[in-house]
């Protein structure tokens, strides 16, 4: 009886003497996502990139260019709006307070993206970015973390989502140490476990700030790849109302 005595306050001491390290980790986590969150914060934004869509990765000729105008307000309201190719000229993805519309103009109808849908590609376009990927909101509202590993340049940090309906059933995020600059995303789903990667490259000032140039989104399931470059980027801006207000794609 003594022996198990000693061993359940052995493990109590260790759990008291454990616990503020494991909060402390999960603070320190939550605080480096939100610093790397900070630098990227603006009231307004107008960006424009294009958008190269490669459906099979190992072939770097075959792919589709798209140009896109990307209007955003605070951390939750953006909107994009494509240019080019006729194809799909006005098509729109208004993301706002947490809900999707998508405006196809060629036959004038308006989807709301519902949950079970926000793990899909954008109907027209295509491409490696679902509708969770391209919504809005700050990574810290959307996941708690945990650092999972630290090492001399990075950290290593795990997202487990708070939304049930997410389409992914972890994150991990890589973060450079000395600038706070997110470098890489791995999302994990239940179906396919390690599924795509988001890699930041050729960080440049742009539009007065340090922002990456270029983001390759790597389907390691379907073999695809996107990639998105930045050309252009105004911030805290004056930006018209009407990209924010979902009605005007109803009448």
């Amino acid at each position: 009886m003594k022996y198990i005595v000693k061993i359940l306050i052995t493990v109590a001491l260790l759990v008291i003497f454990t616990m503020p390290l494991l909060f402390s980790e999960e603070e320190d986590a939550l605080s480096i996502i939100r610093k790397m969150e900070e630098m990227n914060q603006t009231k307004s934004s107008k960006t424009e990139i294009s958008m190269l869509i490669y459906p099979d990765v190992y072939n770097k000729d075959d792919y589709r260019q798209l140009k896109v105008l990307s209007y955003s307000k605070g951390d939750e309201d953006s909107c994009m709006v494509f240019l080019s190719p006729k194809t799909i000229k006005g098509l729109s993805i208004l993301s706002k307070g947490g809900e999707q519309w998508v405006f196809f103009p060629s036959t004038g109808r308006v989807r709301k993206i519902a949950g079970q849908s926000k793990n899909k590609s954008v109907q027209g376009v295509g491409g490696d970015f679902t509708y969770e990927d391209l919504g809005g909101g700050n990574l810290h509202e959307k996941y708690t973390f945990t650092i999972t590993e630290s090492t001399k340049d990075n950290w290593v940090i795990q997202g487990n989502p708070k939304d049930k309906d997410s389409s992914y059933t972890k994150i991990i995020v890589i973060v450079n140490k000395e600038n706070y600059l997110m470098e890489k995303v791995e999302y994990y789903t239940e179906e396919d476990g390690h599924s795509k990667d988001l890699i930041m490259k050729e960080y440049k000032m742009i539009g007065g700030r340090l922002m990456p140039s270029k983001m390759i989104m790597a389907n390691l399931s379907k073999e695809s790849m996107t990639v998105i470059i930045t050309h252009a980027a105004e911030y805290d801006i004056e930006i018209d109302e009407k990209y924010f207000n979902p009605t005007r794609f109803y009448k």
